[in-house]
């Protein structure tokens, strides 16, 4: 679905809460500061934002799933918060201008607290791109050393798939999570995201991709790690450009870091 089109989804869902009695953006309940303790039910302030600020949306209005969104059960605070600030797939992106750092973890709590029974993926996905989002949601997990998680995605990825090599190394990659190797199986996925569940994506993009998410959680140390791995496949060109994105990160100017990071990807005009 286009960004357009979910603008305009997450814009009616709201004026129809707002028309049937939901709470108003300037009634909601003040934001706890994330240092108190927050006891999250499925009435609590967690829903109230997860409806307010337009997940449901896409996610429906108890994070079960629907046409165009996956149900949300089973998914970490801290995944959460990555896909939020830097999506994959479909998804817009949330800028703290709309969700705030408090209200993106008071989100996060409630969908954690939710049954990972929901969890399976209510809806048919087109085969490949479902392969694809099991990919890029396993590695996610492995960043966040969440190894239940990467292996629930691997599992989907082994069931979709058709007897064939890329099956045959998703099991050895099921196999090494199951006796808790993390290292290789997150090279190895990400191998394979760059060849063959996204093959227009080189691995020198995704590795930028990563250090942006890793970016937006402000993981430095996890994104000078992608932004090194990247440096390695660069050209000479692009090779200073990641040159510049180290020294930045190296200053702690994570915001800058970010802008030039997307200029390499070509989301932007680079400057001399």
């Amino acid at each position: 679905m286009k960004l357009s089109n979910a603008v305009a989804i997450i814009a009616a869902v709201n004026i129809l809460l707002l028309a049937c009695g939901g709470e108003s953006p300037t009634n909601r309940p003040t934001v706890l500061p994330t240092s108190t303790p927050i006891e999250v039910t499925p009435m609590s302030e967690g829903r109230a934002l997860f409806i307010s600020k337009g997940c449901a949306a896409c996610h429906g209005q108890n994070a079960e799933g629907s046409q165009i969104a996956p149900a949300l059960p089973g998914h970490s605070e801290e995944t959460v918060k990555r896909q939020v600030r830097n999506p994959r797939f479909q998804m817009p992106a949330f800028t703290e201008d709309q969700v705030t750092d408090e209200e993106l973890q008071v989100i996060a709590l409630y969908i954690a607290s939710l049954s990972g029974e929901g969890h399976a993926h209510q809806v048919t996905i087109e085969l490949t791109a479902a392969v694809e989002m099991h990919h890029w949601m396993a590695l996610e997990a492995l960043k966040v050393s969440d190894q239940a998680e990467a292996i629930h995605h691997v599992t989907h990825i082994i069931e979709l798939l058709e007897p064939g090599q890329h099956r045959q190394q998703m099991v050895a990659i099921l196999e090494a999570l199951e006796q808790g190797e993390t290292h290789d199986p997150e090279h190895d996925i990400e191998q394979m995201l760059a060849g063959t569940a996204s093959p227009d994506l080189t691995l020198f993009q995704l590795h930028l991709r990563q250090a942006l998410v890793a970016l937006a959680v402000e993981d430095t140390d996890d994104a000078q790690h992608h932004v090194i791995h990247a440096q390695e496949l660069a050209d000479a060109t692009d090779g200073k450009g990641t040159d510049e994105v180290l020294d930045l990160l190296g200053q702690s100017e994570l915001h800058r870091a970010e802008h030039e990071i997307r200029e390499l990807l070509g989301e932007g005009e680079r400057h001399n």
